[in-house]
């Protein structure tokens, strides 16, 4: 049975491609609703993370392949994370348990890319506007005050 990619293979890949309009199109092609949701989070300044923009102690899984997929299945809780996802009252010490139990159950390296996305560094290679480009309704963008 094939292995489903996992989102930070797909993100990955994206960034190694030299022309625009292929990383669009190749993002188009594997579009799904966390790879979205990931995208949106890491790249949308309305969101506001409820968690420490720093990557916390986690330890890395041994699961390879079983691991590639899961984060299609717990995308959904990246939620608890965020301001006004239904959780905003929730402990801030479980909260930070929670993602790093997060962290530990993914694939290692779509956990890495969830560390790079809370600290909204935005991948080399992968610019906002490509992302818009791909996607156009899924980033708000704040309006600058002159």
């Amino acid at each position: 049975m094939a292995v489903r990619r996992s989102i930070s293979e797909i993100i990955n890949k994206a960034i190694e491609i030299p022309v625009k309009k292929d990383k669009v199109a190749w993002l188009q092609e594997n579009e799904n609703q966390p790879l979205k949701t990931i995208l949106k989070l890491w790249y949308d300044e309305t969101v506001e993370f409820l968690i420490p923009d720093t990557p916390p102690p986690w330890k890395k899984n041994e699961y390879e392949d079983e691991a590639k997929s899961l984060l299609y299945h717990e995308a959904r809780r990246l939620k608890i994370f965020i301001k006004g996802g239904g959780y905003d009252n929730l402990n801030q010490i479980k909260r930070e348990s929670l993602f790093i139990s997060l962290l530990e159950d993914v694939d290692n390296d779509d956990a890495e890319m969830l560390c790079k996305m809370i600290t909204r560094k935005s991948p080399k290679g992968l610019s906002l506007k490509t992302v818009m480009t791909a996607f156009p309704d899924l980033i708000e963008i704040k309006e600058k005050v002159s």
